[in-house]
């Protein structure tokens, strides 16, 4: 690997003009600094670092691009014993593991422990927020072209759509468009190991994160330390079935839900059959998209109307984080939408950023962006034609009649066909070992809305060190929220305790 590896700190960026999170760089190793002062919610705490890595892995002397995260450093008068740098990321793709690191509350949060021991650091991504973020024509994203196509013109709409959108982040992204891989992501994290003089890869990977995980244990099975991959995402699977896993968890989330806020007294529609509100809202959609005038307003900054698919599609963002607060939330949405306000359903539009592009809005814009195009990398729909995507919806009617298949595997899917890059990291079955003195701790909640438990269990026949630890509860991924499970996973990180291969814990 010591070519792959090849490392050129902080050299003049070629071809690529990039912001770059520290004031001051040198031309050796990652050198922290103080951030700049227009990241000014970023914590005072930490630091901004930049490493200058390939763009093409397999060509590590040609085009550079600046690589850019952020650290919190483990206290100098800490009394724990130190263990290293943990590398942390908190899904996506496109969710900026920087931002996330600048802002964990370590006061007393579910980092404040490890903080004690370790250096937590964010890499952000290739293409994510301070490392090069990939730019698109927000014009095209902003057309409306379901990702649901129920007839020949509505699917040619929808590829021509894709394809346009495609060939504008190239012209405004370059040659890194064709290196946004989760390959690539693992690799720019092994050269920041290497660059910082680490011995080992201490990781904790939410959401897509533990796809970054997954694979870089694969391809550096004897540089993985102590990892935890949170929120499974298992990369292997076939597209019908990746739907199908994923909409049924979000279908089993939903009808949870509508129990959930008929009986509970947090809930507005408490005393309500909320199932039928459901529908009834979404047959209102079908007839005709719901106006959503306040979407006018930069607080909302969305589309005017909502589609029913769009309802589907928005809704599930809901479910994500597993507490009480959020169904009372989703609650007062569906009774807002029932109203005639549906504009906490209706989808974000994009918004055009500065020449500068060295703003706020690039953790938002291109998160937006870079979920397309890293996801038309890793996944290649070959069932792509409009006979196909048919069969699809109906598997989707048949299986999850209250979601229809939406979920964020549907949209990858969609988005993808007709994308001008090519797939660079197709679905695999993983072969990771890292032997049995060294395992890797998963983590799944039975009723994630996003991640399906299933994928979870599948993962154990990839990762053949892993052990799996079960939350039986609600939401997307468990570390960060403070429960049992927070203290099994950071007990693993911090003394290596691996719990029992079946634990379950009702956290």
């Amino acid at each position: 690997m010591g070519n792959i590896l090849f490392i050129v700190a902080f050299l003049a960026t070629q071809a690529i003009a990039t912001p770059t999170a520290l004031i001051t760089t040198t031309k050796t190793g990652v050198t922290w600094g103080r951030c700049d002062p227009v990241f000014r919610w970023f914590s005072s705490t930490v630091q901004c670092g930049n490493l200058s890595v390939p763009i093409d892995w397999d060509k590590p002397s040609g085009e550079m691009f600046n690589l850019s995260m952020v650290r919190h450093s483990r206290p100098s008068n800490a009394t724990a014993e130190k263990l290293g740098t943990l590398f942390l990321n908190p899904g996506g793709p496109g969710s900026s593991a920087a931002r996330y690191v600048a802002n964990l509350n370590t006061a007393g949060g579910p980092s404040s422990e490890l903080l004690q021991s370790y250096d937590l650091i964010g890499v952000d991504p290739r293409g994510v927020g301070l490392s090069t973020p990939v730019r698109c024509d927000s014009a095209i994203w902003n057309e409306r072209a379901s990702l649901f196509p129920r007839t020949q013109k509505a699917y040619d709409l929808l590829v021509d759509k894709n394809k346009r959108l495609g060939q504008s982040c190239f012209e405004r992204s370059g040659s890194l468009m064709n290196h946004l891989d989760t390959i690539s992501v693992a690799k720019d994290h092994e050269a920041v190991r290497a660059a910082l003089g680490e011995q080992k890869f201490n990781y904790l990977g939410l959401s897509y994160g533990t796809q970054i995980g997954a694979q870089y244990a694969e391809l550096f099975p004897d540089k993985v330390g102590a990892m935890v991959l949170d929120g499974v995402l298992q990369h292997s699977q076939a597209e019908s079935m990746n739907i199908l896993a994923e909409s049924t968890a979000y279908e089993t989330a939903l009808a949870s839900f509508f129990d959930w806020a008929s009986t509970n007294p947090n809930s507005i529609l408490k005393g309500q059959d909320v199932r039928k509100l459901w529908h009834d809202l979404l047959s209102n959609a079908t007839a005709s998209p719901l106006s959503a005038p306040s979407c006018k307003s930069p607080a909302y900054n969305c589309r005017l109307n909502v589609t029913e698919d769009e309802i589907r599609a928005n809704a599930e963002q809901y479910f994500l984080s597993g507490k009480e607060e959020a169904k009372s939330w989703f609650a007062t949405v569906l009774y807002s939408a029932s109203l005639g306000f549906p504009e906490d359903l209706s989808t974000k539009v994009a918004q055009e950023p500065p020449e500068d592009y060295f703003l706020p809005v690039i953790f938002i814009e291109s998160q937006r962006y870079i979920s397309v195009a890293s996801a038309c990398q890793d996944w290649s729909p070959r069932l792509s034609s409009f006979e196909d995507m048919q069969a699809k919806m109906r598997i989707a009617d048949i299986y999850t009649p209250l979601t229809r298949g939406a979920s964020q595997s549907w949209a990858v899917q969609a988005s993808c066909i007709g994308w001008p890059a090519h797939v660079t990291n197709p679905p695999t079955k993983l072969n990771v070992d890292t032997g049995a003195e060294n395992p890797i701790l998963l983590v799944s909640s039975t009723r994630d809305p996003s991640t399906s438990y299933a994928w979870a269990v599948g993962m154990l026949e990839e990762i053949r060190s892993g052990v799996l630890l079960t939350r039986d509860g609600e939401g997307h991924t468990s570390w960060g929220l403070n429960g049992k499970t927070t203290e099994a996973i950071n007990r693993f990180l911090l003394t290596r305790e691996i719990p029992s291969p079946g634990t379950v814990l009702n956290s």
